[in-house]
């Protein structure tokens, strides 16, 4: 009975290899890292080798949201992660993981999982997931085996910061969805990053360079994103897709692949109908200068890229009062020590930036969210002159601007500021209200002049009939006769002078007796 359940076991195995030898060498693993060393470690920490001298019994040893730390060393291990833990290196250059050219170095069955700081070299897999969910491997780089990072039938997991070199498969995903591929660096390997029948992945910020092939997606991988890649050098296709369709291509920098791109049976989105990648075979031109091409950018059968990138896409990340915002830029400047400041001279909101280095006439095209500079904008060369720009598009968040000039070794500060139109019509806004204010002070100056002799005419009757009468009648007869009085001078020179006697009213009743006026009694 016991020759029979042997040969069970070896056929069992046999098979296990031809089909999945990484999996084999889990199960080998499982037995050969399964005797632990009895040290007690720290409540929730354990530390390697203090605690353990063996990664795989600190991990076995753990507890569910324990913390490992492992110091600087080359371990000769191949681990099985089957709980939640946070697995943490030293530094992922000198805190080695070596699984002696076989096995999987390590095999991650558990969900919610962290894996950083670590080189896995020389497996048949460095890292595999293996139907997992909600884990994070970052800042690992894994060299030397058949796949460097593995993910089989896992979901919602984070890959970030790894480097894979040296491997067939840099980063291989097998019918995996909602995976986020990041900030990945994959060169030297037959395939940088693979997509096998997989589904709305994240594939952003990676640079896969010096591969055979760049980025691969084959066999119904739809609905994935791929933007802000780097892929360039590659000795076949820079990106190649077969029967996978419905995936958005932009942003991406294809630079110097032997076969830039190939489609096949495969019909995908190449551009956002604004702005799509850029291709450094591009032959076509820029005539209404905007940083996008004049033409589009041929594919294949039904595959274009309708918008093709003038020069090199670029994402840069800026905060501003704890908010971080991005800016993308199409340039063939080198673009630099780009931040957010206060414009020293404004006290504005301002990018700044340094440039270098640009292929013939230097341009940039560049995208600016309206809620970390408000429009309108003011482009300045080191903060003193200002240089002209256009606006190539806008919307209720973002403005596009554009802008060319000799700037290399100068830098560019983008500000808010107000239109030109907008000052003007404020200088005659000004004008006027000035014209209309002038116009009141001379009204009521000359009103006031106006006011105040008549108001001399009435002190100097108060002061010589000592005060104004109640009525009107009786202030005429005052009036009158002080009138008789001023002019009877006058009248006695006139008749000494001409010999001719003039008998005036003496009183007012006098003069309107001979006038025939009566006078007009109120009731």
């Amino acid at each position: 009975m016991d020759r029979y359940a042997v040969l069970a076991v070896t056929v069992l195995v046999f098979f296990s290899m031809e089909l999945h030898p990484p999996l084999t060498c889990a199960i080998f693993n499982m037995v050969q890292e399964g005797h632990y060393k009895s040290v007690v470690a720290t409540s929730g920490t354990i530390w390697v080798p203090d605690n353990y001298t063996r990664i795989q019994w600190a991990i076995g040893n753990a507890s569910g949201g324990d913390t490992i730390f492992v110091r600087a060393g080359t371990y000769y291990e191949r681990l099985t992660i089957d709980k939640k833990i946070s697995l943490i290196g030293e530094n992922e250059h000198n805190t080695n993981i070596d699984g002696n050219g076989t096995g999987i170095i390590i095999f991650a069955l558990a969900s919610n999982i962290t894996v950083s700081g670590f080189t896995v070299q020389n497996g048949e897999c460095g890292i595999w997931l293996w139907q997992t969910a909600n884990n994070i491997f970052t800042r690992n780089i894994a060299s030397n085996n058949q796949y460097g990072i593995y993910a089989w039938e896992s979901n919602t997991n984070i890959l970030t910061g790894n480097i894979v070199s040296n491997n067939q498969y840099g980063i291989y995903i097998w019918r995996s969805s909602n995976n986020i591929l990041s900030g990945n660096i994959a060169s030297n390997n037959q395939y940088g990053i693979y997509l096998y029948y997989s589904r709305n992945n994240i594939v952003t910020g990676n640079a896969v360079t010096n591969n055979q092939y760049g980025i691969r997606l084959d066999f119904f991988c739809n609905n994935n994103t791929l933007t802000c890649n780097n892929v360039s050098s590659n000795d076949n296709s820079g990106i190649r897709l077969t029967f996978s369709s419905d995936n958005m291509i932009c942003h991406n920098n294809f630079i110097k692949n032997i076969e830039t791109a190939s489609s096949i049976d495969s019909v995908n989105s190449w551009d956002n109908r604004a702005e799509g990648n850029y291709w450094s075979d591009y032959k076509g031109t820029d005539a209404d200068i905007d940083g996008i091409g004049d033409t589009p950018y041929p594919i294949g059968e039904d595959n274009q890229d309708g918008y093709p990138l003038m020069a090199t896409f670029l994402q840069f990340d800026i905060a501003k009062e704890n908010q971080s915002y991005k800016i993308d830029a199409v340039s063939n400047f080198k673009i630099s020590d780009i931040h957010y400041d206060l414009d020293p001279d404004t006290r504005t909101d301002a990018v700044s930036f340094r440039v270098n280095d640009a292929e013939g006439r230097g341009f940039c095209r560049i995208r600016i969210a309206h809620a970390l500079i408000k429009p309108p904008y003011a482009v300045r060369v080191d903060h003193k002159s200002r240089i002209p720009f256009e606006i190539v598009y806008t919307n209720k968040t973002h403005t596009w601007l554009y802008f060319t000039n000799d700037l290399s070794g100068h830098e560019v500060t983008i500000m808010h500021t107000l239109y030109l139109e907008q000052l003007v019509l404020l200088q005659w806004t000004i004008l006027g209200l000035t014209g209309i204010i002038a116009f009141l002070l001379f009204v009521s100056f000359k009103y006031y002049r106006k006011f105040k002799e008549q108001k001399k005419v009435i002190e100097t009757y108060q002061h010589e009939l000592g005060s104004l009468p109640a009525n009107h009648s009786e202030l005429a007869r005052l009036l009158f006769a002080k009138d008789v009085i001023e002019r009877k001078e006058k009248i006695d020179n006139f008749k000494k002078k001409y010999g001719i006697h003039i008998q005036p009213a003496g009183t007012l009743e006098d003069l309107m007796q001979k006038m025939g006026v009566k006078e007009k009694v109120n009731n």
